[in-house]
């Protein structure tokens, strides 16, 4: 399945998700065209991408073992943090609606 994802003020990019690895998450393939406005542009719109991806994090993530219950706590930690940030997002399109 291929799907374009819009970077603003940017050329479009070509991701495509590849096979679930063994713990269940995604490996996505990014893809970057050059285009007119040069290779600087493009290696800018890569690094927003493997930004929003959440790439460097992973990567930084397993570059040591993680023990079970430590894990177990960040899943809690990073539900929270979801929750508070998606009840803040709430609020404030409460707000806008008044």
């Amino acid at each position: 399945m291929i799907r374009k994802a819009v970077a603003p003020d940017y050329e479009t990019a070509d991701v495509q998700r590849g096979p679930r690895s063994d713990n269940g998450t995604r490996h996505r393939t990014l893809e970057v065209k050059v285009d007119a406005r040069g290779v600087e542009s493009a290696i800018r719109l890569f690094k927003k991408l493997v930004l929003r991806d959440g790439i460097l994090k992973e990567l930084k993530r397993r570059s040591h073992y993680e023990k079970p219950g430590e894990k177990r706590r960040r899943k809690v930690r990073e539900a929270a943090r979801r929750l508070r940030r998606q009840a803040a997002r709430q609020v404030r399109r409460d707000q806008r609606e008044f």
